[in-house]
């Protein structure tokens, strides 16, 4: 009967940190396609100025 309880508490002690861990990771990932996007902006930009 204790069994019970103790999977409700463990739930309750893992959602917030693995809620916050999947936050992390996710901006995280927004940073590096941001910058990845703005190399790739930089490197047309560059090389558009070299054919000229």
């Amino acid at each position: 009967m204790a069994l019970l309880p103790a999977a409700v508490a463990g739930i309750l002690l893992t959602a917030p940190a693995g809620s916050g861990r999947i936050m992390q990771l996710r901006a995280t990932a927004r940073q590096h396609r941001r910058a990845g996007h703005r190399a790739v902006k930089a490197e047309a930009k560059d090389s558009s100025k070299a054919r000229r």
